[in-house]
């Protein structure tokens, strides 16, 4: 045998397995496409969730600032409302201060001067008596608007 048919032999051989190489890349290829679009559509999917993830962490992040500005107001007006609770027990005391002050001056003068006890006492007693007098008043009021007949004597219908 020549060289030449060697030559041709093993030209047949090569392009045979060049054949089969082609064949098994193409079978290779029809076989991964599947899973590769599979892959892809995780990787979508993945994507999607990504973003789905990001828009909540923004959205909780705004909602926590917007918690955290509502507590500091609020915390504001609690200090505010804490100074002025202060502030009114401080002014209630000092009233009270004040009543305790004008009190014990009264009761000074009053003891010390009998001629107003006796004043005190006179126009308590005119008082009464004023009061008195308007309750009298009022029942002679309703006497006359409401007069009793007075029974008949001897002169009586029948």
């Amino acid at each position: 045998m020549s060289s030449t048919i060697w030559l041709y032999i093993a030209l047949a051989i090569f392009i045979v397995a060049l054949i089969i190489a082609i064949i098994g890349v193409v079978i290779f290829v029809k076989g991964i496409k599947e899973p590769i679009k599979k892959m892809k559509g995780s990787a979508d999917n993945l994507k999607g969730r990504m973003a789905n993830l990001q828009l909540e962490t923004t959205s909780l992040q705004h909602r926590a600032n917007e918690l955290k500005e509502d507590m500091a107001a609020k915390s504001e007006r609690v200090s505010i409302l804490i100074d002025a609770a202060k502030g009114t027990k401080n002014s209630v005391l000092d009233l009270n201060s004040s009543v305790r002050v004008i009190t014990s001056g009264i009761a000074t003068n009053v003891s010390q001067d009998r001629r107003n006890v006796a004043q005190v006492n006179q126009l308590s007693n005119l008082t009464i008596g004023l009061l008195d007098l308007v309750k009298d008043l009022k029942y002679v009021k309703e006497d006359v608007t409401h007069p009793s007949q007075p029974p008949m004597l001897g002169n009586e219908r029948r």
